[in-house]
Protein backbone atom coordinates (compact mmCIF):
# COMPACT_ATOMS: atom_id res chain seq x y z
CA UNK A 1 0.00 0.00 0.00
CA UNK A 2 1.33 3.40 -0.97
CA UNK A 3 1.40 6.26 1.52
CA UNK A 4 0.96 9.91 0.49
CA UNK A 5 2.18 12.77 2.63
CA UNK A 6 2.58 16.49 2.05
CA UNK A 7 5.36 18.85 3.09
CA UNK A 8 6.16 22.51 2.59
CA UNK A 9 9.68 23.29 1.42
CA UNK A 10 11.51 26.46 2.44
CA UNK A 11 15.06 27.58 1.66
CA UNK A 12 17.36 28.31 4.57
CA UNK A 13 20.17 30.90 4.66
CA UNK A 14 22.50 28.38 2.97
CA UNK A 15 20.04 27.90 0.06
CA UNK A 16 19.24 24.34 1.15
CA UNK A 17 15.65 23.19 1.37
CA UNK A 18 14.05 22.45 4.74
CA UNK A 19 10.71 20.71 5.11
CA UNK A 20 7.65 21.08 7.35
CA UNK A 21 4.77 18.61 7.30
CA UNK A 22 1.42 19.85 5.95
CA UNK A 23 -1.90 18.37 7.04
CA UNK A 24 -4.14 18.36 3.95
CA UNK A 25 -6.72 15.74 4.91
CA UNK A 26 -6.02 13.37 2.04
CA UNK A 27 -6.42 15.97 -0.71
CA UNK A 28 -3.28 16.95 -2.63
CA UNK A 29 -4.14 19.82 -5.01
CA UNK A 30 -1.74 21.14 -7.64
CA UNK A 31 -1.56 24.50 -5.82
CA UNK A 32 -2.28 25.74 -2.32
CA UNK A 33 -2.80 29.33 -1.27
CA UNK A 34 -1.08 30.11 2.02
CA UNK A 35 -1.51 33.50 3.65
CA UNK A 36 1.62 35.65 3.81
CA UNK A 37 3.37 33.25 1.39
CA UNK A 38 1.11 33.17 -1.66
CA UNK A 39 0.79 30.19 -3.95
CA UNK A 40 2.58 26.93 -3.21
CA UNK A 41 3.12 24.58 -6.16
CA UNK A 42 3.15 20.79 -5.88
CA UNK A 43 6.29 18.78 -6.72
CA UNK A 44 6.14 15.00 -6.40
CA UNK A 45 8.84 12.65 -5.12
CA UNK A 46 8.02 8.96 -5.47
CA UNK A 47 9.52 6.13 -3.45
CA UNK A 48 8.55 2.46 -3.94
CA UNK A 49 6.09 2.50 -0.99
CA UNK A 50 5.37 6.20 -0.59
CA UNK A 51 4.65 9.33 -2.57
CA UNK A 52 5.54 12.73 -1.16
CA UNK A 53 3.93 15.95 -2.36
CA UNK A 54 6.31 18.79 -1.66
CA UNK A 55 4.90 22.29 -1.98
CA UNK A 56 7.14 25.27 -2.71
CA UNK A 57 6.37 28.90 -3.61
CA UNK A 58 7.84 28.56 -7.13
CA UNK A 59 7.33 26.04 -9.91
CA UNK A 60 10.69 24.28 -10.05
CA UNK A 61 12.25 22.69 -13.14
CA UNK A 62 15.66 21.40 -14.17
CA UNK A 63 18.56 21.78 -11.76
CA UNK A 64 16.50 23.50 -9.05
CA UNK A 65 13.93 20.70 -9.05
CA UNK A 66 16.76 18.18 -8.79
CA UNK A 67 18.22 20.13 -5.83
CA UNK A 68 14.84 19.96 -4.08
CA UNK A 69 14.74 16.18 -4.63
CA UNK A 70 18.36 15.77 -3.45
CA UNK A 71 17.66 17.75 -0.27
CA UNK A 72 14.52 15.67 0.24
CA UNK A 73 16.59 12.47 0.00
CA UNK A 74 18.79 13.78 2.83
CA UNK A 75 15.70 14.70 4.89
CA UNK A 76 13.84 11.44 4.18
CA UNK A 77 16.27 8.77 2.93
CA UNK A 78 15.01 5.78 1.00
CA UNK A 79 15.18 2.85 3.40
Amino acid sequence: MSVMEAFEAKKNVYFNYEFDELILGGDFPETIHKSLVGMLYKHVVEYPNATYCIYYNEELVGDELQKLKDDWMRYCPLV
